[in-house]
């Protein structure tokens, strides 16, 4: 692996918990950052993307996309796209090698991972597939199947494969038997024609890591400006006319693709070229009207963290597009019509207004955010989390050691600074207490927001241990996917699993699984008897062991579903009688 490279995805390990060899973590190193605007340092989005194993067909890395949110089940495509004109869909693969070089037999074979994919997505049961890629191809012939509430007619698709190598890897690329395969994905007629390969070496990967903080040092030139007055809370500001030319500079990165991430506080997804607004916008672009564009357009509105100038040249880090995204995506599709591919001096001739304010103020950037129509609204869980008692459980936490787990209580804009496997927030915390000291797995699966109601019982007068004790039954559940890919298909069961490891190690606890009376739980967990939930080696020992059983369990009761040769979706584990059945389960296991 390449020095520098190593010594990052050695840290990032440190930082987010990560286990396993130096490849493992190579893979979520490589997840976390071609994939961060749609998982954001989420630990468990990342392991779900990450396919590594003995059956990956190649395919280290996968994700679907669907109006800019990454999905996991059908049943999510269909929510997002319910009542919805135009949407986006987006398909990623990713293979992920440590090692300095290309090697293009191993590039062949990641492409005869994403065929067999797209085959099986087309035709089910056409070629052998192991259960992860099985989960994958049915959310591309979900797509597939809506295809008429897509803007696009075919699926956009991303083909990485990326390494340590100081070079680009086009000679791997011209190979026979990689431009062949390429040639067999296009055949299928599934994705856009543009599909290409990408092989990235450890510039293009660091480049990837910068832009987790939004893009840095992009060069512009800003020739018509007007300069704001500042404030003691915003360093420069400024309104004024740019060129497209140089906009296209601030939408596009260097490999020709759109900036990752600056949309996010966009109010607005890209609504799609057959929108009312934007048909208009590109009937100006490509009308003789197009001069007046700057009279018939409010352009665009930035944020940026920093802004430094040399007389008209400008860089500008850490931004966000908070107003303009719709124009944006139009200026982005006429930038690649044959129009201005024929004459690219259009771009420079037409100016777009633009005010660009910089300030590393986050109450400044929210206001303005929210001046352009972004809401911040105060969620439920903000009220959760400002109570005496998960006040009293943050610090409790905090008392763990290096070793344990942090609770944080208050959206501080990024986790906190330990291990992100190893911290928790208030919605995770809710549905590991409904199911480890209620029984309410089904809850927690299916009506986790049932859960954040005000006087909702999971936050009630219970000792501060009970609370640590959920937390880490979750946290080792998530170690033991991550260190059994297998166990995967069982990720949807996790908190039925978690209901089971906790009457295993705590049968006391079974009465009150079984009563199903939240209330009288309440008063017994109150005052808990002959209930151990001070986490100590003797008990992690115990959760260890418990873990291992309840997969049995929920691998034995869900068996006709694993038996269809996929992973498990909420839809098939969220009822309360798959709650029962496994209780009743884990009772026969824990009675011998």
């Amino acid at each position: 692996m390449h020095t520098l490279t190593g010594k990052r995805v050695a840290k990032f390990g440190r930082d987010f918990g990560f286990e396993g060899t130096d490849a493992d973590k190579f893979e979520r190193y490589v997840a976390a950052n071609y994939l961060f605007q749609y998982v954001r340092d989420d630990v468990e989005s990342i392991e779900r993307t990450v396919l590594g194993g003995g059956e990956d067909e190649g395919i280290d890395i996968a994700a679907v996309i669907v109006n800019n949110r990454i999905v996991f089940e059908p049943e999510e495509i269909d929510d997002l796209i319910a009542g919805q004109g135009a949407n986006s869909s987006k398909v990623i693969f990713i293979q992920a090698k440590t090692s300095e070089s290309y090697d293009s037999k191993l590039i062949a074979k990641f492409l005869h991972g994403v065929e067999a994919v797209t085959k099986y997505a087309i035709k089910a049961n056409s070629v052998p597939l192991p259960p992860r890629l099985v989960d994958l191809a049915i959310l591309i012939d979900r797509i597939a199947e809506n295809g008429d509430k897509f803007q696009d007619s075919r699926i956009p698709c991303e083909l990485y494969y990326v390494t340590t190598s100081s070079n680009g890897g086009q000679s791997a690329q011209s190979q026979l038997q990689v431009t062949e395969a390429i040639a067999r994905i296009r055949e299928l007629g599934v994705y856009s024609e543009s599909l290409r390969l990408r092989t990235h070496g450890h510039e293009e990967l660091a480049d990837k890591q910068k832009e987790r903080h939004g893009p840095q040092n992009v060069q512009f030139n800003f020739e018509k400006r007007q300069t704001i007055p500042a404030t003691e809370r915003v360093s420069e500001a400024y309104i004024g006319l740019v060129s497209a030319a140089e906009i296209m500079k601030l939408l596009k990165d260097n490999f020709g693709e759109v900036r990752a991430g600056i949309f996010d506080d966009n109010v607005r997804l890209d609504l799609g070229p057959d929108n009312t607004v934007n048909s208009r916008i590109m009937g100006t672009l490509q009308s003789a009207e197009r001069e007046h564009f700057p009279f018939l357009n409010n352009g665009l509105t930035i944020i940026a963290t920093g802004l430094r100038g040399n007389g008209d040249r400008f860089f500008i880090s850490g931004y966000q597009i908070v107003n303009g995204g719709q124009t944006s995506h139009q200026l982005i599709r006429w930038s690649e019509t044959d129009q201005v591919k024929n004459d690219p001096q259009l771009l420079a001739n037409l100016w777009i207004p633009v005010k660009i304010v910089s300030s590393n103020d986050r109450d400044v950037r929210t206001s303005v955010s929210i001046a352009t129509n972004l809401q911040t609204a105060i969620g439920s869980t903000d009220i959760q989390a400002s109570s005496q008692i998960a006040k009293n459980v943050e610090e409790y936490f905090a008392q763990s050691g290096a070793d344990g787990l942090r609770y944080e209580r208050q959206n501080r804009g990024a986790a906190l600074e330990f291990a992100r496997t190893r911290v928790v927030a208030t919605p995770e915390l809710n549905r590991a207490v409904a199911a480890t000291l209620f029984g309410e797995s089904s809850r927690a699966i299916g009506s986790p927001k049932d859960l954040e109601v005000e006087g909702s019982f999971v936050w009630g007068n219970y000792p501060v241990e009970t609370y640590y004790y959920a937390a880490w039954i979750i946290y080792r559940i998530d170690r033991y996917f991550a260190r059994t890919p297998e166990s995967a298909t069982l990720k949807a069961a996790k908190y039925h699993i978690a209901m089971m490891v906790s009457a295993l190690v705590n049968p006391g606890l079974i009465p009150i699984f079984e009563a199903g009376d939240a209330d009288a739980a309440a008063k017994k967990l109150e005052n808990p008897k002959k209930l151990n939930f001070r986490i100590s080696e003797k008990l992690s020992e115990d959760i260890e062991n418990a873990i291992t059983s309840a997969a049995e369990v929920a691998s034995a009761e869900f068996r006709d579903v694993l038996d269809e040769g996929r992973s498990l979706r909420k839809d098939d584990v969220r009822s309360r009688r798959s709650q029962e059945a496994l209780l009743e389960r884990v009772k026969a296991v824990s009675s011998h």
